[in-house]
C-alpha cells in the first residue's frame, strides 16, 4: 500500500476504533478512558468485584440476546488488576442472570440469588479465585433477587429484601464468613427490591427507594431505611423528594450519602436526572441539583472521584461527572458504542478502574467490551 498523509492514517485508525465500539482514547475531567481487555463472554446484569487480592472477577449474567442465560452464565472471568489482562476462568455452581455479589475479607466471594434455570434463587455459593471454583455456601430463608447487599464493618454481609418470583421482601439476614451460618435479623419496615445499600462512617447501613420494578403495578420508593448493626433493627430515614428505583448512590468524603438518577414506576418511560443528597447531620434528605442526562441500571456503574465529584458511567452511550458543589453533570466527550445498561464498574487500584459489560438499550443486547478508566491523581 502506498504512503499515506499521517492525518489520514489518524483519520483510518479512528474510524476503526469507533467501529469496534469505542472512540479513541480521551482524556477529559480528569479521566482517561481507553479500551479495556474483551470479556470471556458478551454480559449483562453481572457484577464486577474487586478481591482486594489483586484480581477482578466478572460474574455470571445474562450473556445472550434478550438477557438470556447461556454456558457462560456459569463462568467468571478473572482479571488481573496490575494488568488490566485476563488471566484466567472461573465456575459457578450454576448460571446466574443478575446475581448478588460481595467480596469477602479472605478474598473470596459470597455470590448469591438471581435467576437461576428460571426461577429466582435462595442457594449461595462461594468462590475461591485461587482454585478457581466454588463450593456450596448457606442457603438464604427465601429466593432473592435484586436484595440490597453490602459488607458490614465487621466484615459479615447483610442482604435485606429482593423479589422472590412472585413479590418483593422485607426480611433481612447477615452472612457470617467466620462460621459460614446465615441468620435472621430485624426485617426492613418496608419490602423492597432494587434498593440501595450503603455503608456509613459508623457503622450502620442507609437503605434508599427500590420498590417493586420487577412485576406489575409497579412501585417506586421514596423512603429510606437505617440499619444499625448493634440493635439488628431498620428505622425509618426520612424519605427523598422522588421515589426511586434502579438507581445509584454512592458515600462522600464527608460522610454524605448522594443518591443518583433512576427510574419511577414508569420504568423506562421514568428515567430520572435529579440527585439527592442524605445530610448525614441532620438525617434528611436534600436536593442536590440534576445529571446531564436521564439514567437508570446504574447501581453498580458510579465511582467518587477526587475533587467531590462522581463519574456516573453506566446508563447512556458516554459517561458523565457530577460535581456535588455546583450540583451538575457534565458529560464526557467519549463513545462508549452504545448506550449501555447494568454496566459495572469497579476501582483496580488508587488511580484506575474498570468499567465492562452491560447490554444496549432497546435491542438488549449484552457485550463483552470493557474499558480502562485511569483517574486524575488530585
Amino acid at each position: 500500500m502506498r504512503n499515506l498523509p499521517f492525518y489520514m492514517l489518524l483519520s483510518l485508525a479512528m474510524t476503526a476504533c469507533m467501529a469496534n465500539g469505542g472512540s479513541a482514547a480521551k482524556q477529559a475531567g480528569g479521566v482517561h478512558i481507553e479500551s479495556g481487555p474483551r470479556l470471556g463472554a458478551p454480559r449483562a446484569t453481572h457484577q464486577l468485584v474487586s478481591t482486594g487480592k489483586g484480581q477482578l472477577l466478572a460474574i455470571g449474567g445474562c450473556v445472550r440476546a434478550g438477557c438470556e442465560a447461556g454456558p457462560a452464565s456459569a463462568t467468571i472471568d478473572i482479571i488481573d488488576a496490575s494488568t488490566m489482562t485476563a488471566s484466567g476462568t472461573g465456575h459457578l455452581l450454576a448460571g446466574r442472570i443478575q446475581p448478588s455479589a460481595v467480596a469477602l475479607p479472605d478474598g473470596r466471594v459470597l455470590v448469591l440469588g438471581g435467576w437461576v434455570g428460571g426461577r429466582v434463587s435462595a442457594t449461595t455459593e462461594i468462590f475461591d479465585p485461587v482454585t478457581g471454583k466454588s463450593t456450596a455456601g448457606p442457603t438464604m430463608a427465601g429466593a432473592r433477587n435484586a436484595p440490597a447487599v453490602i459488607r458490614l464493618a465487621d466484615g459479615r454481609i447483610l442482604i435485606a429484601g429482593g423479589y422472590d418470583g412472585v413479590d418483593v421482601r422485607a426480611d433481612a439476614e447477615i452472612f457470617d464468613p467466620v462460621s459460614g451460618r446465615m441468620t435472621a435479623t430485624g426485617s426492613l419496615g418496608t419490602a423492597r427490591s432494587g434498593a440501595t445499600a450503603t455503608l456509613l462512617a459508623d457503622g450502620r447501613v442507609l437503605v434508599t427507594g427500590g420498590g417493586r420494578p420487577d412485576r406489575e403495578p409497579r412501585r417506586a420508593l421514596a423512603s429510606a431505611e437505617l440499619f444499625d448493626p448493634d440493635t439488628q433493627r431498620f428505622l425509618p430515614a426520612g424519605a427523598m423528594a422522588q421515589g426511586r428505583y434502579k438507581h445509584g448512590a454512592v458515600r462522600l468524603a464527608n460522610g454524605d450519602v448522594l443518591v443518583l438518577g433512576g427510574s419511577d414506576e414508569r420504568d423506562y418511560g421514568g428515567k430520572l436526572r435529579s440527585v439527592e443528597r442524605f445530610d448525614l447531620a441532620t438525617e434528611h434528605f436534600v436536593a442536590a441539583g440534576n445529571l446531564a442526562d436521564p439514567r437508570f441500571k446504574i447501581a453498580d456503574g458510579l465511582l467518587l472521584l477526587p475533587g467531590n465529584r462522581v463519574l456516573v458511567a453506566a446508563g447512556d452511550s458516554a459517561p458523565e461527572i457530577f460535581d456535588v458543589a455546583g450540583g451538575t453533570g457534565t458529560r464526557l466527550d467519549y463513545d462508549l458504542g452504545g448506550q449501555w445498561n447494568y454496566m459495572t464498574l469497579v476501582r483496580a487500584d488508587a488511580h484506575t478502574a474498570l468499567l465492562a459489560g452491560g447490554y444496549r438499550e432497546g435491542r438488549i443486547e449484552p457485550t463483552d467490551q470493557s474499558w480502562i478508566i485511569h483517574l486524575s491523581k488530585g
